[in-house]
């Protein structure tokens, strides 16, 4: 039996490995939900947390790997104060998108969970550490690691990715959610929420908090700019961008996009391109 494989090209890319310990007082612990245009692999360790990505919530246990696409929204939610261990690596897929079409090529939002067999998670923290702890080695030994841990996670996206965990939720929040997730951009304040829902604004800001971690403005936002950011990655102008985001002064728009990503939305487009 023979088994031939042709790798036309191999185009250079960039990956970040770290290891990471979060205290309480860890300002990485208030990190504000987000997206970015890379492919993000979490890998817990240790620590009382849930995962959040798009309108769908997971329980974590050590050892489960959450997989995120560019542009999924994503956040780590703290359950109680114990101390978060966890592996995180990031990587770009465009220069190479046969390479990790199994990534990208996924539903956003659904299968973001991976709860592999004790024995394969050991050998994906292993790798891990290899990959963070290789100054010295050579790049065939770091990149053998990484895509050892790939293949495992392509493995555990066929066979052992696990359904969200929203059961836990409160239906009316659960709701909110849902109808946030497919009308951002037809929602111009936190009120409209309020008044649809019959629903009173310090609870809906309660449920958020506690089961969120954040606040519904902050949450309906994220959204807006979220889709803003996915537009222009796909050469939608600022203007676009904006206005089918769901934002009704321009002006302001911008102010605020440079206020969370350090950046202006056209100079956010041109460094994408």
């Amino acid at each position: 039996m023979t088994n031939d494989l042709t790798i036309e090209k191999i185009n250079s890319f960039h990956i970040n490995a770290n290891k990471i310990s979060l205290k309480k007082s860890s300002p990485m612990r208030h990190t504000a939900p987000h997206i970015h245009d890379t492919c993000e692999i979490y890998i817990n360790i240790s620590g009382n947390v849930s995962f959040m990505v798009e309108n769908s919530i997971y329980a974590i246990e050590p050892g489960d790997i959450i997989i995120t696409k560019p542009y999924e929204y994503h956040h780590c939610i703290y359950n109680d104060e114990t101390v978060h261990n966890h592996y995180w690596l990031m990587f770009s897929p465009y220069e190479n998108p046969d390479l990790f079409h199994f990534i990208t090529s996924k539903k956003r939002g659904e299968n973001n969970l991976i709860r592999l067999p004790k024995s394969i998670t050991k050998k994906i923290m292993t790798s891990c550490d290899k990959i963070i702890n290789s100054e010295h080695e050579s790049s065939i030994m770091y990149l053998s690691s990484f895509f050892d841990i790939l293949s495992y996670v392509e493995q555990g996206l066929l066979s052992y990715t696990k359904p969200n965990d929203n059961k836990h939720i409160p239906k009316e929040l659960n709701e909110v959610i849902t109808y946030v997730n497919t009308n951002f951009a037809s929602i111009s304040s936190v009120n409209e929420l309020v008044s649809m829902f019959h629903i009173s604004l310090s609870t809906l800001e309660r449920m958020f908090k506690k089961y969120l971690s954040m606040t519904p403005r902050g949450y309906l936002y994220d959204k807006k700019f979220s889709n803003a950011c996915r537009m222009l990655r796909n050469n939608a102008s600022v203007t676009e961008a904006c206005f089918q985001s769901g934002f009704d002064d321009y002006s302001n728009f911008i102010q605020n996009f440079k206020k969370i990503y350090k950046t202006t939305p056209l100079k956010y487009k041109k460094s994408l391109q």
